[in-house]
């Protein structure tokens, strides 16, 4: 039995659990939130000693702060967490970007963080705080295993012909230019659980999954294997997401630092964080305001809803047919799992293939529920699963320590 700690830094929060391994069994969870902001104070909302959650505002004013208050939530004998601060085998972290050389979970040492701090170009809004959280945690713990999980090596595995871009291959060649996929270890788990679910062995499945939270991506398993997905050689390709672009003709970049002499720093900046829903709504980038400004009659909220709708259709389509179709589409993170108007019109007149939702069942698999919500007698089945990042490390690091 080893207890490990799973640290998940996100860019204005850091969520932990504590598992007992191989077990599985969650001594500790939590949750820092609002890092950073105007006001000084973030919240930290966790599981106390009697099961129930305890919220808590404190002074937080970056990711090595909200470690450090983790840390002292862990070890407190009388205020702390559930199981308080046992013996800590390894601290698990999930890395969202391992470019061409990490295609496993690795031991965290200098040589690797510098390694990192070299590609964060790749991934300039995840992998910062990334590396912040390991240094917080390696000062906090500076003899105990760190071990870093990495979203891209899921996809190594993929296709070359999926991988590659129709670019001069010498870019491939010297630069390691390709699409390197991310959620890696959220569909990791996905894939997993799905086959449980329908109770058939991975490798016989089809499967569609659509990771759908502020960054937003899907992926198509062909028998068990990565056959594409939609994020790139930085988490930018693909889908619409909460504040970032997704893909669209690159001829704009240059269009616009023509005419609207925008720097390189200027486009990443807003092609990554003003763009997704927050561009087209105007209201931000979260799902349930944009449903409810839309329900209130905003035209900009409607389009920003129709284009997401849009666009997750397009790729699902596409899927499908490099398949030759489907068993089961899944639906997981925070749009994914709670947002069931985005699932209702994403599968809307999509019968000829299949894939129909039940309406009632689909209203009613919300707030951390799975289940299944496709029509009874529905070939394709349409899946609800929570995401459960900190799982698949824990089960990583373990594996590795």
């Amino acid at each position: 039995m080893k207890t490990i700690l799973v640290i998940n830094t996100g860019s204005s929060s850091v969520k932990f659990k504590l598992f007992n391994m191989p077990g599985e069994a969650v001594l500790a969870s939590g949750l820092v939130e609002n890092i950073g902001a105007n006001d000084g104070l973030a919240g930290c909302i966790r599981q106390g000693r009697d099961g129930k959650p305890v919220r808590e505002k404190l002074s937080c004013a970056d990711h090595g702060e909200a470690i450090s208050h983790i840390f002292r939530v862990l070890a407190d004998p009388v205020n702390g967490s559930m199981a308080g601060l046992p013996e800590i085998a390894a601290v698990g972290h999930r890395v969202v970007h391992g470019a061409e050389r990490f295609r496993k979970p690795v031991r965290i040492t200098s040589d690797v963080l510098e390694y990192l701090e070299a590609i964060t170009p790749l991934a300039p809004l995840h992998l910062p705080l990334n590396i912040a959280g390991i240094r917080a945690c390696i000062k906090q713990m500076p003899d105990t295993a760190q071990v870093a999980c990495f979203d891209t090596a899921f996809f190594h595995s993929m296709p070359v012909a999926s991988s590659l871009y129709p670019l001069p291959y010498e870019w491939y060649e010297t630069y390691g230019i390709r699409r390197y996929g991310f959620h890696g270890i959220s569909y990791e788990y996905l894939v997993a659980e799905a086959a449980s679910l329908l109770s058939r062995p991975a490798d016989e499945l089809k499967i569609i999954a659509c990771h759908l939270g502020n960054g937003c991506s899907i992926t198509a398993f062909d028998r068990g294997a990565v056959c594409d997905t939609s994020m790139g050689f930085t988490p930018l390709e693909g889908l619409m997401m909460g504040t970032r672009s997704g893909s669209f003709d690159p001829a704009v970049v240059f269009y616009m630092m023509e005419h609207a002499e925008m720097s390189p720093d200027a486009l990443m900046d807003a092609l990554n964080r003003k763009s997704g829903l927050a561009g087209i709504s105007g209201i931000g980038n979260d799902m349930r305001e944009i449903v409810a400004a839309k329900k209130g009659g905003s035209e900009r909220a409607a389009l920003a809803f129709d284009m997401f709708v849009r666009i997750l259709k397009k790729y699902i389509g596409a899927y499908c047919f490099a398949m030759n179709g489907a068993d089961a589409i899944v639906f997981a993170g925070g749009i994914g799992e709670n947002a069931p108007e985005v699932r209702e019109a994403v599968l809307e007149g999509l019968s000829f293939a299949g894939i129909e939702a039940d309406p009632v069942k689909n209203r009613k698999t919300t707030d951390g529920r799975a289940g299944m919500v496709q029509k009874q007698n529905a070939p394709v089945r349409i899946l609800v699963i929570p995401a459960n990042e900190e799982l698949m490390i824990a089960r990583c690091v373990f594996a590795h320590i």
